[in-house]
């Protein structure tokens, strides 16, 4: 079941228990989850930083809660509801 949360400590529990870890591109400001097998295309940053930058952002977290899913969304909340209504991962997905 796809959920939304704005909650720094249940997006990181999600992305720990998947192997993942937070991302940022230097040059957008564009925070993501790499998971297992995915690049992070800028560079890893700690949850600390991330957490900042997502609340100051007033960003949301979308995740699939189901056993070993992997689809993920963050960004602004418009370009979350244009992302659960069919939009790709990159769509908007901006700090």
């Amino acid at each position: 079941m796809l959920r939304a949360t704005q909650a720094v400590t249940e997006m990181r529990h999600w992305t720990e228990a998947r192997g993942g870890r937070p991302c940022r591109d230097e040059e957008s400001g564009r925070l993501w989850i790499a998971l297992p097998g995915e690049p992070c295309e800028a560079r890893d940053v700690g949850w600390d930083e991330f957490e900042v930058t997502f609340r100051v952002n007033g960003l949301v977290f979308l995740y699939d809660d189901a056993p070993g899913a992997r689809r993920l969304f963050v960004g602004k909340p418009d370009a979350a509801r244009a992302w659960m209504c069919g939009g790709a991962r990159d769509a908007a997905a901006q700090a």
